[in-house]
């Protein structure tokens, strides 16, 4: 059973879907990105790992390359924290999407013992 990239909505009762990896190694609700076309609460996308190759209401982002791509357009213009200054939550630098690619690449990768 392998475990893959995708990128979800909630369901619609709002509940998060059975078909994430929710382990402490699993990747859940993150990198969001809201869609003002679809009502509440199944407006937003979210990054995840499917749990046992089960994708349930997902689309599989297929490469570290496909996601880096996905990162960099949804992601132009968003910052992240400043790991020079943790203690300054005004402190930010511009969003870097292949590291955030790479970082659930390499999550995914050790849940399937890659």
């Amino acid at each position: 059973m392998a475990h893959h990239c995708i990128k979800y909505r909630l369901n619609a009762d709002g509940t998060i879907p059975s078909f994430l990896c929710l382990h402490p190694e699993g990747v859940g609700g993150v990198f969001v990105v809201g869609d003002s076309a679809t009502p509440s609460p199944r407006d937003m996308v979210m990054v995840g790992l499917s749990e046992d190759d089960n994708t349930g209401d997902a689309e599989v982002v297929a490469t570290q390359a496909d996601l880096q791509t996905y990162l960099a357009n949804v992601g132009a213009n968003w910052t992240q924290p400043d790991p020079a200054n943790p203690t300054d939550p005004t402190a930010t630098i511009p969003f870097d999407p292949a590291a955030a690619a790479a970082w659930v690449w390499n999550r995914k990768n050790a849940l399937n013992g890659v």
